[in-house]
């Protein structure tokens, strides 16, 4: 099972767009760790997280080990992961698991916005900057700089970039195509 999860996690951390999870009623271990390793996660007010692991006697899944850390710290990590204790959507929200909360009526609504919006976003530097962001959480300063000096030449002779100096300069909102 652990290799099905892994491949699953691999390829949502490896997809060149970003990926959103919504989550409403309860994500604990496997199902917890799978809508973190997405890019944005959106929960309702129902959302409830849980490293349940260790009350299951077993060690961190699915990648919970490396996206704890990075989205809540060190120590919070090391709290959810040896107690196991649920995190209600508020806390969730607050300590960084969760991007957004809506309620449920406005739920749909809220995440079409979301997703239009990142629709409208030029592709090739999103992928780039999804890349650089993941890159940067395991290399050092000046290894971030360059990695971020091969994403903006990487950009930079795409028609989306040329497009954003043009809106840019008439005052407008630009129209990415994707090249």
């Amino acid at each position: 099972m652990n290799r099905v999860y892994g491949r699953t996690i691999r390829s949502i951390h490896g997809f060149p767009k970003p990926v959103v999870a919504i989550v409403e009623g309860v994500a604990a271990g496997a199902g917890a760790n799978l809508a973190l390793a997405c890019d944005l996660v959106d929960a309702t007010p129902s959302a409830r997280f849980c490293e349940i692991f260790v009350k299951r006697g077993i060690g961190l899944d699915c990648g919970g080990s490396w996206l704890l850390p990075k989205l809540v710290g060190l120590q919070k990590a090391k709290e959810l992961a040896f107690f196991g204790d649920w995190v209600d959507a508020a806390e969730a929200l607050s300590i960084g698991l969760v991007n957004a909360l809506y309620e449920e009526t406005e739920l749909e609504a809220a995440v079409e916005d979301r997703l239009q919006k990142l629709a409208s976003r030029p592709p090739i530097a999103l992928q780039q900057i999804k890349q650089s962001l993941h890159r940067a959480t395991s290399i050092t300063m000046g290894e971030t700089l360059e990695v971020e000096a091969v994403a903006q030449a990487a950009c930079a002779g795409t028609d989306d970039f040329m497009e954003g100096l043009r809106a840019f300069m008439e005052g407008r909102e630009p129209s990415f195509l994707g090249r």
